[in-house]
């Protein structure tokens, strides 16, 4: 009888044991969103990045009906068209941020979130929308629009060398950072060469990229170097710069 009771007791505690641990596991699964005629307000800061790892702060303002915000630890989720993103976040002083990041793709990210629901999205929005509105962020190189190219020195003489700089910009005249240039020389590749060979070179938060040109040449004439960067829609934009070369 008493190893009987010891067996009943034995299993009473092992049942205890497991019904706690059901009530951890449900507590630790619950999760706290924002009440059904909350307004979700995305801001994106800032509103362009590189396409290659650059990175946005997505922020998501929540204020409840009452016109408090939302309570620190209220879950809301993010989606977006393109790009990285977490997949949640969680507010603090009724905002929540995550990190949308380039994946090397260019093109306008649309980034929507969601926190419980219905909600109302932005001023224009009417209650019963389920998702908190969108923000858009151009990602990679789909503003740039003009590339101008320069040689410092713009004349080679005993150097045998020169620095050819690439600056890119959008339609407002905004240099655009990591844009790929490629540099190649038109006239005369037999005589004069660039030192990346070919290889993209991603220009700087000026909108710079920078390649040297170096010539074997014995004789004087001039070289030709032409830049070319994506721009919209795949399309390619270009300019050249003429480089003299005229030994002493």
């Amino acid at each position: 009888m008493k190893a009987e009771a010891g067996k009943c007791g034995g299993r009473a505690s092992s049942a205890l044991v497991a019904l706690l641990a059901l009530g951890q596991l449900t507590c630790n699964q619950a999760i706290m969103t924002a009440p059904p005629g909350s307004t979700i307000t995305l801001f994106a800061n800032p509103t362009f990045i590189a396409a290659d790892g650059g990175v946005s702060v997505i922020s998501a303002l929540i204020i409840e009906p009452a016109g408090t915000p939302a309570p620190d630890g209220t879950v809301v989720q993010f989606f977006t068209s393109l790009g990285r993103i977490a997949e949640q976040g969680k507010t603090n002083d009724g905002v929540a941020r995550v990190n949308l990041v380039g994946d090397g793709r260019s093109g306008t990210a649309s980034i929507s979130a969601f926190s419980g629901g219905p909600a109302v999205s932005g001023p224009d929005a009417t209650p019963g929308d389920a998702s908190g509105g969108a923000v858009s962020v151009t990602i990679g190189n789909v503003n740039a629009a003009n590339i101008i190219v320069v040689a410092e020195p713009s004349r080679i003489t005993t150097s045998r060398s020169t620095r050819v700089i690439a600056t890119v910009l959008d339609s407002a005249g905004n240099p655009v950072s990591g844009a790929p240039v490629v540099f190649q020389v038109t006239t005369n590749p037999a005589t004069e060469f660039m030192d990346a060979q070919g290889r993209p070179i991603f220009t700087d938060n000026n909108g710079r990229a920078e390649d040297v040109m170096r010539t074997r040449r014995s004789t004087s004439g001039t070289a030709v170097v032409r830049a070319t960067a994506p721009g919209p829609d795949g399309l390619l934009i270009e300019g050249s710069v003429s480089i003299p070369i005229a030994f002493e």
